[in-house]
């Protein structure tokens, strides 16, 4: 839901300019938060996903009234529990599922996830369809602040991860919460492990496009109000059908090895995403920060010849988007299968995440040129996927999960997962790193 709002542009206000602050004050708390999010996930498990949910509702509710500080205040509320619900659900969808279901999982999640934004993105439609002004009305906020209120409380019917079982008979969680030093520390090691260094831009890339294509394309002006909420309604339609495709395809055996398909994946993402930023390219040539506030700048509307190409570019956007995270999610997937390490590497991903969405925020509220908007974002995008070859050739069949240090001493922590076929590994004892990776 937060994602068909700010996908409206601006959050559907006439100004974009709180709306890239809050996001920014959003980035900052999300990163730091995402950090900690870990060792608060595995401390107090599924229950902290309803406070961080409700932060949601209070942001949204901020726009309910023009005051701009307030916006900013709660969008660095907002920051502190997306940073908790995010690695929570890193570290739920990573571990859950079997090694061969990984896809799958992301699919599952994404597709619902993106099922609410295109409710969302449905809403500010219907009731803006014939809306003139540049600003949503309110009861569009208030049916946002009902639908993610329920969905925040939907979160108590989740079972604890402990009591999970996974279709293998395998058990979800295998390490025990040890202490504050010891969660931060592993944090902190994620700093050393040389596949997280070399993924940092694609995890860079992974939320600043969002800046160019919610505030820039379709926030900046060129389309009117009608133009821009159906726009957002396709762009998380086309998230749905990206996510279900790109899924199968990370878990299609008959591609060969993990590996294989680390490769083609990538492949995939990387030839779409050019194809995607050559037509922002061509489309960001038609107008300018300064062109659509002329007068007599006529807006597009749904109506304008040529909307159609418009409309399917940022339809490839919404697919670039599901693939592009889909990657990433099903990469770290491939890195353990404990629920307390996907946390941490979910956490990871996050802080990265956001610090550069937080760059990416103020490169649009200096007025940053348009055009170079679109270049900075080829760039960054284009570097990390390459980059990404090099952990995708690293990528091993079978996960193995071994013990955890508790205090200095080796806990047992039960079976490893099974392997893609059905069949299962046993626990070793001869090794003793968290997470290993057996061909």
């Amino acid at each position: 839901m937060f994602n068909a709002l700010n996908g409206m542009g601006a959050a559907g206000q006439a100004d974009s300019k709180a709306t890239n602050d809050a996001n920014t004050a959003l980035a900052v708390t999300f990163t730091i938060c995402s950090l900690l999010g870990a060792p608060v996930f595995n401390l107090f498990g599924h229950r902290i996903l309803l406070p961080a949910a409700l932060a949601y509702v209070l942001y949204v509710g901020s726009y309910l009234t023009s005051n701009s500080a307030f916006t900013i205040a709660a969008g660095a509320i907002l920051g502190i529990g997306a940073g908790f619900l995010w690695t929570a659900q890193a570290g739920i969808m990573m571990s859950y599922p079997d090694e061969k279901d990984k896809g799958k999982a992301f699919s599952i999640f994404w597709m619902v996830f993106n099922l609410g934004a295109t409710v969302g993105a449905a809403i500010p439609l219907a009731n803006n369809f014939n809306n003139t002004s540049s600003t949503v009305n309110i009861g569009t906020y208030i049916g946002f602040m009902c639908i993610m209120g329920f969905g925040a409380f939907l979160s108590l019917t989740l079972l604890p991860a402990e009591k999970v079982i996974r279709s293998d008979g395998t058990p979800v969680s295998m390490h025990k919460f040890t202490n504050w030093k010891h969660e931060i520390l592993e944090v902190l090691i994620l700093f050393k492990d040389w596949r997280m260094l070399i993924l940092i831009p694609l995890f860079s890339g992974s939320n600043w496009f969002y800046t160019y294509q919610f505030q820039v394309y379709n926030g900046g002006g060129f389309f009117d109000l009608r133009a821009r909420s159906l726009n957002n309604l396709i762009y998380w339609l086309c998230q749905i059908v990206g996510a279900g495709l790109f899924g199968a395809l990370l878990d299609f055996s008959k591609l060969g090895r993990r590996k294989s398909r680390a490769i083609i994946g990538n492949t995939v993402v990387l030839l779409v995403l050019v194809g995607s930023w050559i037509g922002a390219i061509y489309v960001q040539k038609l107008f300018t920060f300064e062109s659509v506030k002329q007068s007599g700048f006529e807006q597009t509307d749904i109506l304008t010849p040529n909307y159609a190409g418009y409309i399917v570019l940022y339809a490839v956007f919404g697919f670039v988007d599901a693939i592009y995270q889909g990657f990433i999610y099903w990469l770290l997937g491939t890195m353990t299968n404990d629920t307390q390490c996907a946390a941490r590497y979910g956490g990871f991903y996050k802080t990265i995440q956001n610090a550069a969405s937080a760059i990416a925020s103020q490169v649009d509220a200096l007025h940053t040129p348009y055009l170079t908007q679109v270049y900075i974002n080829f760039v960054i995008e284009g570097a990390g996927i390459i980059l990404a070859y090099i952990v995708c050739f690293n990528v091993e069949d079978v996960t193995i999960e071994t013990d955890t240090f508790v205090m200095g001493k080796a806990e047992d922590v039960g079976p490893a997962d099974s392997l893609e076929d059905g069949r299962h590994e046993k626990y070793n004892p001869s090794f003793n790193a968290h997470s290993l990776s057996i061909s």
